[in-house]
């Protein structure tokens, strides 16, 4: 067919195969990186959009309802807030509806907003509601700031140092109303006036001493000291293995801490409680034989590789090593939230078997779950960083362009969990990055 300058609704696109246009399309509105809302995306990230023609949408009506459902379904879209998501899918397109991809980038004070809209079933607000075609569920969780890795040690401002002072600042208190309240008994009791004390009564007169005010704080564990001695790389493993080594099995999964003596087993522990309990069943761990003995870390039964997932970082066979860093990782995090925030997830996306049984619609059954992955981002400095690299080798992969190491992904409640270290000062980067851990 022959172009005619008098037809003014001809158009050499739209005659195209539709194969052809879709495949322009594409090209034209799909970008490889995410589109930051409601914020500005960082520099880096804009030159990757830069080719990205939305324009082309006005064209006319047969475009835009044929490039528009290509223009969300194969873009990726992060969001910092939990009602970001709501907000964009009210005042975006109708066809926002067809969102596949999806980067939620939370921080750590935001943890607890972001754990209940995840796992929220609500109709007005949840995260099934707002993106019911989700594939692709990728959250980057920053868990720490520069010198302030609480979770894997005890730096300046670590959370087991901050929980040591609080809990002795609260015994020197009760300690203190305790010796006011018997100095006031000793002192006023039985006369209700100003009398009851006779000079000559000596052994009544004279309240006792205060108790010694309590020591001040331990200084702050550094952070490779920790790594030596709670992750069981220290020197003392021979002489534990003498006292433990023949009447201490390994425990079964998942493992249980069990530090000297059972008189504290809350069902929530503190970090310092985890801290202890971790560090003794890593030097178990580290003094066990590797060959023979490591399916007993992973099952208790004849089978060495059950099918399931894999729980607090253990590798899914025999053959895997211990993952130490990742396992103390998730122990201290568990505190701030990293599992619940993993178990609404599961609940909130994942169908139950009595939500199979008790549910009559099959087509929302029918649809495929959505690949959910967590990646847990702590900046550490990074002579730090690179001492953790040479401990853990087998354990830690590095990224040559930004030089950061990070773990694979392990299974945690049905989710997938990776632990980051980024360096800092970062290296800097010629052809920019995705800007995700920025």
């Amino acid at each position: 067919m022959q172009p005619s300058a008098s037809d003014p609704a001809f158009s050499l696109l739209l005659s195209l195969p539709r194969e052809l246009r879709d495949r322009i399309y594409t090209f034209a509105l799909v970008s490889p990186s995410p589109f930051w809302w409601p914020v500005k995306a960082p520099p880096a990230v804009l030159n990757d959009q830069r080719h990205v023609s939305v324009k082309l949408l006005r064209a006319n009506k047969q475009v835009y309802r044929e490039g528009v459902d290509i223009l969300y379904a194969q873009n990726k879209f992060l969001f910092m807030h939990p009602s970001d998501c709501t907000m964009f899918r009210v005042v975006a397109a109708p066809a926002s509806v067809n969102i596949t991809s999806v980067y939620f980038r939370i921080e750590e004070r935001d943890l607890r907003l972001w754990t209940a809209y995840l796992g929220s079933k609500k109709e007005e607000r949840s995260l099934r509601v707002d993106l019911p075609k989700l594939k692709s569920l990728l959250v980057f969780l920053r868990c720490g700031g520069l010198g302030v890795p609480g979770i894997l040690g005890g730096l300046q401002g670590g959370i087991v140092g901050a929980q040591m002072q609080a809990l002795q600042q609260q015994v020197q208190s009760l300690t203190q109303v305790i010796a006011n309240a018997g100095a006031h008994i000793v002192g006023g009791g039985g006369g209700g006036g100003h009398a009851p004390q006779p000079a000559g009564n000596a052994n009544q007169a004279h309240p006792p001493p205060p108790p010694p005010p309590p020591p001040p704080p331990p200084p702050a564990m550094p952070f490779i000291q920790f790594a030596q001695g709670a992750l069981g790389l220290g020197g003392h493993q021979g002489h534990h293995a003498h006292g433990h080594g023949h009447h201490n099995p390994p425990p079964p999964p998942p493992p249980l801490p069990h530090a000297h003596g059972h008189q504290n087993h809350p069902p929530n522990p503190s970090p310092l409680a985890q801290h202890l309990a971790q560090a003794q069943l890593h030097q178990q761990f580290n003094l066990l034989p590797p060959p023979p003995l490591h399916p007993g870390h992973f099952v208790p039964g004849p089978n060495p590789n059950p099918p399931g997932p894999q729980v607090l970082g253990t590798g899914g066979t025999a053959h895997d090593p211990p993952n130490t860093l990742y396992s103390s990782f998730i122990r201290f995090e568990r505190e701030m939230g990293v599992e619940s925030l993993c178990l609404n997830l599961y609940e909130a996306l994942y169908a139950s078997p009595r939500d199979i049984a008790t549910s009559t619609s099959s087509p929302e059954r029918s649809k495929p779950t959505p690949e959910v992955k967590i990646v847990c981002i702590l900046k550490i400095p990074r002579r730090e960083l690179e001492r953790l690299v040479g401990m853990y080798p087998d354990e830690l992969s590095v990224d040559f362009r930004t030089r950061d190491a990070r773990t694979r992904f392990r299974r945690l409640h049905g989710v997938e969990v990776r632990l980051e270290l980024n360096g800092s000062p970062a290296v800097a980067l010629e052809d920019g990055g995705d800007g995700m851990a920025e």
